[in-house]
């Protein structure tokens, strides 16, 4: 008879360290998805650069392109606000739910809070869009559509 059992190619040790590292990575992860469930997704994700017409502005003449850019730009401060607005929202929902004791109509209102804010950057997010959009020539319009269709999500 012989033994069925082989000796295994790395030492404990070895694979002590191997099974740390993949504990580190999983727990990088996970707190990297809580993160953004929790606070948002950062100062560079879902941002006032990531509009569509900024990205359409990029196909056009430069002196259209220019147009697109500027009006982005002059509505910056007014965007940032609302982001400043958002950001406090998330504290004050963070704040109840670490207060010594908890306080249902606080988090209730800190939530309320949150959906009012993000409300706000949405609805002045449209109305830059259909603002800026209503002053392209209809080419230029067309030219949107075909380029906002060709991005479309599939579902």
């Amino acid at each position: 008879m012989t033994d069925a059992t082989q000796p295994s190619r790395f030492s404990p040790r070895t694979l002590r360290w191997a099974l740390v590292a993949s504990l580190a990575l999983n727990v990088l992860i996970i707190g990297a998805v809580v993160g953004t469930l929790c606070f948002g997704p950062g100062p560079h994700g879902r941002g006032f650069k990531g509009s569509p017409l900024m990205g359409f502005a990029r196909t056009l003449p430069r002196e259209r392109s220019d147009f697109i850019r500027q009006k982005f730009a002059d509505a910056q401060p007014n965007m940032e606000a609302m982001r400043k607005g958002v950001r406090d929202a998330r504290a004050a929902i963070r704040e109840a739910l670490m207060a010594e004791t908890f306080d249902q109509a606080k988090l209730d209102a800190a939530l309320d809070g949150i959906v009012q804010a993000e409300t706000n950057v949405t609805r002045a997010r449209v109305t830059l869009f259909g603002q800026t959009v209503s002053q392209l020539t209809p080419e230029e319009r067309r030219q949107l559509h075909d380029w906002l269709e060709k991005r479309r999500p599939l579902h």
